[in-house]
């Protein structure tokens, strides 16, 4: 069954991937970008296997430009970015979507607050004109300002404060970054939600909601010129004001203090969290190396996770690897997963930990590497077959100030690593740097307790 899968990989390799983005007719071959004189950034992606367009506008604030007292605040007002402006009645916004058959929703990371619709190419005209009356016009009234705090607070309670390990995630966040950069809850916390006000919603939204701090990304079935056109006629005449950039007065110390929980759940959960530095394009390589490494250690079932701690030595229920490639400040890489029973968590991290050594000491196996590329690659070539993921990576690298242009050489990048990279990476970001352990335990579970973390 490998064997055939990895055929099937190598296929894909050879015979699609000059059609994707990273090779033969490149991204940009098929994009165009540019600026309105009012600031705004604009990226028009031709691709017209079907008939349908994504529309979106992207906002360069999330929660990392935010401080303690007003956590959540670009959450809470991309909720109300819904509830009517001053041409627009509540929900009219949605339902004239719906009615032409398309759907739209929005997001808000670390980085970003985004919002797109998926329609017919015939209704992009309309998407605009909707999209830019928002972006000037919107209404602030106290009772829908009050619907949707209290629409997220119960977001909140069920994603965060329901959930072990989002809360745990949380803690160690703010344990290593404190209230600022990517230690502030994307959903904010309890108390800030909560105590949220109309003047600082609004505040937000004249500062961060302008043309200089926005970028307009459209793809699919798109005349270039026409839209282009449209983009003008809509998005042209709005005045532009330069945001201000508020600083985080948090000068926060990272704590390394191992962390134990107990709480609602049915195994105990190891998390080793490691400070990562932000991605930047002098340090891409290193990055798509880590990405590699993450993907030869656990990223199929046929990665060394799985073969060794889960099938082989039958020590693990489950691992997981969690990171961010392109990242804009400091984050966490964070290694983790379950023991098997009889296993105790302190030996379950010396496992993990071990399985990076044990690569460093023995290398590859034959083919191995080929093999972890080809199934990266090819997953990028599934994913960029969407033109949702096509607007979400342009997206993603625009509002964390990189050159979107980075994803035409990704395969080259990917490529060009070699065996002494992936080990020099599980060195320098694994196995010699620093880390939080956090162990949550079940509620009864009094068993793991030499050597033990800090109860928390």
């Amino acid at each position: 069954m490998i064997r055939l899968k990895n055929i099937y990989l190598l296929f894909l390799l050879v015979f699609i991937l000059p059609l994707s983005p990273a090779n033969g007719m490149s991204f940009s071959d098929r994009s165009v970008d540019y600026i309105l004189p009012n600031g705004l950034k604009v990226v028009l992606i031709q691709d017209r296997r079907s008939p349908v367009v994504v529309s979106s506008i992207w906002y360069k604030v999330g929660s990392s430009y935010e401080q303690n007292g007003i956590s959540g605040i670009s959450h809470i007002l991309e909720h109300l970015m819904f509830k009517g402006t001053k041409n627009m009645k509540p929900g009219e916004f949605s339902k004239k979507i719906k009615q032409i058959g398309g759907s739209e929703n929005a997001f808000t990371g670390r980085d970003f607050t985004g919002y797109y619709q998926k329609v017919h190419k015939d209704y992009l005209e309309l998407c605009l004109e909707l999209e830019s009356d928002r972006m000037r016009n919107l209404v602030f009234e106290q009772d829908l300002v009050n619907k949707e705090v209290d629409v997220v607070k119960e977001e909140r309670r069920l994603r965060t404060d329901d959930q072990p390990i989002s809360k745990v995630f949380e803690k160690i966040g703010q344990q290593i970054f404190g209230m600022s950069g990517y230690g502030i809850p994307i959903v904010g916390t309890m108390n800030d939600i909560s105590n949220v006000t109309i003047s600082n919603l609004k505040k937000w939204y004249d500062n961060y909601y302008v043309p200089s701090n926005a970028i307009v990304i459209i793809a699919g079935d798109i005349d270039f010129d026409r839209t282009k056109e449209l983009v003008k006629k809509y998005y042209g005449k709005i005045e532009d004001q330069k945001p201000i950039k508020l600083e985080n007065p948090i000068n926060h110390e990272t704590s390394f203090d191992d962390m134990l929980v107990r709480d609602k759940v049915s195994q105990p959960i190891v998390l080793m969290s490691f400070k990562n530095k932000p991605f930047s394009e002098n340090n891409k390589k290193e990055m798509y190396t880590l990405e590699l490494l993450f993907e030869l250690m656990d990223g199929s079932n046929s990665s060394r996770f799985t073969r060794n701690l889960i099938d082989k030595k039958q020590t693990a229920i489950n691992t997981f690897i969690s990171y961010d490639t392109y990242s804009r400040k400091e984050n966490l890489i964070t290694l983790g997963g379950s023991p098997r029973k009889g296993i105790s968590p302190n030996q379950f991290r010396e496992e993990i930990l071990n399985e990076f050594q044990e690569f460093v000491n023995s290398g590859l196996e034959d083919g191995e590497l080929d093999q972890v590329k080809s199934r990266l690659l090819a997953n990028n070539i599934y994913k960029f077959d969407s033109v949702f993921y096509q607007v979400m990576q342009v997206g993603m690298l625009e509002t964390k100030n990189y050159n979107w242009r980075l994803l035409d050489s990704y395969m080259e990048d990917i490529n060009s690593i070699n065996e002494d990279d992936l080990k020099n990476t599980a060195k320098n970001f694994i196995l010699n740097k620093k880390h939080l352990y956090s162990l949550i335990e079940p509620k009864s579970c009094l068993l793991y307790t030499s050597p033990s973390p800090r109860d928390s």
